[in-house]
């Protein structure tokens, strides 16, 4: 889905922790042009995890994904929408985990309805987010990058 996007790519996941092979997926679809946006939680019930997915941040920001944090409580949507033409929704996050250990069921469609419908959702849900912004990203303070580390260093575990 997304080696194939056109135009845009809309993910809503609770735990953000993408393998390499994920990352550079999104990044290659930002550098062609495809308006990718990515919604997670501000709000994280698993701290290591979240440092985890910050780990990865500066590489998709400075590619041009956008990353938009879900601000009035824990965000469980595992959602995917590209071209508004193919989803996915399911039990999947983007990690480890979920890619290789777990058992997962998603839903893989191409139904116009269902895409248009799961499209909307994300909307809806990015007027109560906040976008991360690339600068003041960079200006984070120094001991969130070794929890953040720390995390990465883990992240076949959470």
């Amino acid at each position: 889905m997304l080696s194939h996007s056109r135009y845009s790519i809309l993910m809503t996941t609770p735990y953000f922790v993408p393998n390499r092979r994920t990352q550079r997926l999104l990044c290659d679809a930002a550098r062609r042009g495809v308006d990718v946006q990515l919604l997670v939680p501000r709000k994280n019930d698993m701290p290591l995890t979240q440092w985890a997915a910050h780990a990865a941040y500066d590489s998709l920001l400075a590619n041009g994904v956008r990353i938009f944090e879900y601000l009035p409580r824990l965000l469980h949507s595992k959602t995917i929408v590209v071209d508004s033409s193919y989803a996915s929704v399911g039990t999947a996050n983007i990690d480890y985990r979920s890619f290789f250990l777990n058992y997962e069921l998603n839903l893989f469609t191409r139904n116009v309805f269902l895409c248009k419908r799961l499209q909307s959702v994300f909307l809806e849900d990015l007027e109560n987010s906040e976008e991360i912004q690339v600068e003041q990203w960079r200006r984070r303070f120094w001991g969130r990058k070794a929890l953040e580390f720390a995390g990465w260093m883990a992240r076949r575990w959470l």
